[in-house]
């Protein structure tokens, strides 16, 4: 009778695990496979990144999204398997074709797509996604962990932001900063061409204007005595 109890009492709590695990929704499911993705992808792309990048900033970041997605792709997963759910092994089609793209530039374009679609673009999707899981799933797991991911993410989505802004700022502050030095080299050598004709012909016009009077009272004292006598 003991043994049959016992037998019984398994059986039971194994269907309310089995139960408990099934009564994870659909839309659940999917916000932790789109997690397991996303946190996939930021991973390989910022492992591309190491590779390829001559930037030390850009690598210092992509170790970081190493670093702190692959802690998150850790914790997806523990709340997959407590939920019985099985998770996507590899990329999805649009991951893969970012990757492929990726795979095909380097230096400057390489780091620059990369920062673009790995670093800005993927975490604002990311922010989303866990905005929108922590707002609306109703497994309470699955809401604690996007909970969790969220601040790290929203970090990332602002250092990625942060290092683009500064890997455009510098390129433009370069290419205006040698326009502004030639054009303000240029400009001061037109102002001082300018300043130093003026200040050339200002005391030649200057001892001009002087020696008009002069000249004229010569010619008008030189004049008269001749126009006197003439006329005596």
């Amino acid at each position: 009778m003991n043994k049959f109890m016992r037998v019984t009492l398994l059986s039971a709590a194994l269907g309310a695990g089995s139960a408990w695990a099934q009564d994870l929704g659909k839309a659940d499911q999917k916000l932790l496979s789109d997690l397991a993705i996303a946190n996939m992808a930021e991973v390989e792309h910022a492992r591309a990144a190491l590779q390829k990048s001559q930037s030390e900033r850009v690598k210092s970041f992509a170790q970081q999204m190493v670093d702190d997605h692959t802690k998150g792709l850790e914790e997806v997963r523990k709340v997959a398997a407590a939920r019985n759910v099985t998770l996507p092994t590899e990329l999805d089609a649009k991951h893969k074709a970012m990757a492929s793209r990726l795979d095909k530039l380097s230096g400057e374009r390489f780091d620059r797509a990369y920062m673009e679609h790995a670093g800005v673009a993927a975490h604002k999707e990311a922010h989303q996604l866990v905005s929108k899981a922590a707002a609306s799933a109703q497994d309470s797991e699955v809401k604690a962990l996007a909970s969790r991911l969220q601040p790290t993410i929203h970090q990332h989505l602002n250092n990625a932001q942060q290092l683009q802004a500064a890997m455009q700022g510098g390129t433009t502050a370069g290419s205006s900063g040698t326009q502004g030095s030639s054009g303000s080299t240029a400009t001061d050598e037109a102002s001082s061409r300018a300043s130093g004709s003026t200040g050339g012909n200002k005391p030649d016009s200057g001892s001009r204007q002087q020696n008009k009077p002069d000249s004229k009272t010569d010619s008008k004292t030189d004049n008269k005595p001749g126009n006197t006598s003439e006329r005596r």
